[in-house]
């Protein structure tokens, strides 16, 4: 078997050339393919099936749900479908995230079954587990057959992990409440060795945030402390899938997590990142541009290339350019090149924010010393007004102090999302702080 290239934050298409259709997915491993089941939101289907040999080069195979499979599925959105076989039923089991299609009130999963892998599947119910609501989820069959199924619950507050019945069609009991309060959402769970893993994304929408995993012995519990893993942004990702390849010569865990666009869905794309193990309980993420993968021996080679560009996000806003000049805030979009920034170093420690696109550079409008007002691109200028001393306030978080006012940006949301320069907030800081601005880097 040929080694297969995967190369992330791409536009993925299948072997007949269509753009595979799969997101929050969840992978099974038979007769040697691996079968990728994930989100389509095109022309009335649901979740569609794909498969491949070596992780790269995908076939699809089926709309597996789609509006037509059954009346309550007719217009629904059906989220982060997850595939476990049933030894003892023959069936394949289905869990997913149910919505109205119209809001998110509705908070349900649904559970679909199939005689085959790649077959169509039929609908069994959708219902809210033991009365909790139920949002980004995720299935595990543990080695013992025994499933799982965990689920957002209270508002995305909590992360409820169920026991399911033999059948894997229905809740048995809920087993634990994960982390309360502190509001995780899209896990993914793998166990390796004689630990379970368990990654996890903060609730902030469409916007990538930073990426937190634990462990345990069991999946009851006790679980660890949750802690940072990747960049910031999980080099802006959210997880879905923790995909185990278990070659000849070693095991390897691919991280699989989706690009979510803001501003355009169907830009969305898809990555795999090599996972690796420095002891029996932690995990490190590290990015990966593209990637070789031999599924016979589980080696896994990476290249990485650096952008040296930035996006700079202050209070889950990205800063753009608007035409006028002006530097405003704006939703993020992966395509918009005018959200792309490069730092460019003094000879005394300070930094140029140059504009990727236009080649210009911020600074206070007109030379302003005054509070309030407004950042603008100018030509490059040697002078101290486009010179930002960088304030580290926090993981990757900065505020940016300009040399010539001695004032910091700010996100002035009274703006319209403007950014002007104000006095410097000494007290709280990170990614809520209208002064601080994360420095994310270009990952691609």
């Amino acid at each position: 078997m040929s080694v297969g290239r995967v190369y992330n934050a791409t536009k993925w298409v299948d072997t007949a050339g269509n753009v595979i259709r799969a997101h929050g997915g969840g992978f099974l491993q038979q007769d040697g393919y691996f079968y990728w089941f994930g989100e389509n939101r095109t022309g009335g289907k649901l979740v569609s099936c794909y498969r491949s040999r070596d992780l790269a080069t995908w076939e699809f195979c089926n709309d597996v749900v789609t509006f037509d499979t059954h009346p309550e599925l007719n217009g629904c959105n059906a989220e982060r479908p997850k595939v476990i076989f049933n030894d003892r039923t023959g069936k394949y089991v289905m869990w997913l995230h149910w919505e109205n299609g119209i809001d998110y009130s509705q908070a349900r999963c649904a559970v679909l079954v199939s005689d085959k892998v790649d077959g169509d599947y039929t609908y069994i119910k959708s219902f809210r587990p033991l009365g909790h609501m139920s949002r980004d989820c995720t299935l595990f069959k543990d080695e013992d057959g025994t499933a799982y199924f965990i689920s957002a619950a209270r508002e995305n507050a909590d992360l409820n992990v169920y026991r399911l019945t033999e059948d894997y069609q229905d809740i048995a009991c809920l087993e634990q409440v994960l982390w309360p309060g502190q509001k995780r959402e899209a896990p993914a769970l793998v166990k390796r060795g004689d630990y379970y893993f368990l990654m996890t994304s903060g609730c902030t929408g469409w916007t990538p945030n930073q990426g937190k995993y634990a462990y345990s012995r069991s999946i009851t519990g006790p679980w660890s402390a949750l802690m940072d893993i990747g960049s910031p942004t999980t080099f802006d990702t959210q997880p879905t899938y923790i995909l185990t390849i278990s070659g000849s010569e070693e095991t390897t865990y691919l991280y699989v997590g989706d690009r979510w666009d803001p501003s355009d869905y169907h830009n969305s794309t898809y990555v795999f990142l090599p996972l690796s193990f420095p002891s029996e309980t932690s995990m490190q993420l590290q990015w990966a541009s593209s990637l070789s993968i031999d599924v016979e021996t589980g080696r896994v080679a990476v290249e990485q290339n650096r952008s040296e560009l930035f996006r700079l996000r202050m209070n889950w806003r990205y800063l753009v350019a608007a035409e006028d000049g002006q530097i405003v805030g704006s939703r993020l979009s992966y395509s918009d090149q005018r959200q792309l920034w490069a730092l460019e170093e003094t000879a005394d420690g300070a930094v140029r924010i140059k504009h990727w696109a236009s080649g210009k550079y911020a600074e206070p409008e007109n030379g302003s010393r005054e509070p309030g007002a407004k950042i603008v691109l100018g030509d490059k200028a040697d002078h101290r007004r486009q010179e930002w001393n960088v304030l580290k306030v926090g993981r990757d978080y900065v505020k940016l102090q300009n040399r010539f006012s001695g004032l910091v940006m700010e996100l002035d949301g009274g703006r319209h999302g403007a950014v002007v320069q104000s006095a410097l907030d000494s007290g709280a800081h990170g990614a809520w702080n209208s002064q601080s601005v994360l420095l994310a880097e270009v990952y691609q």
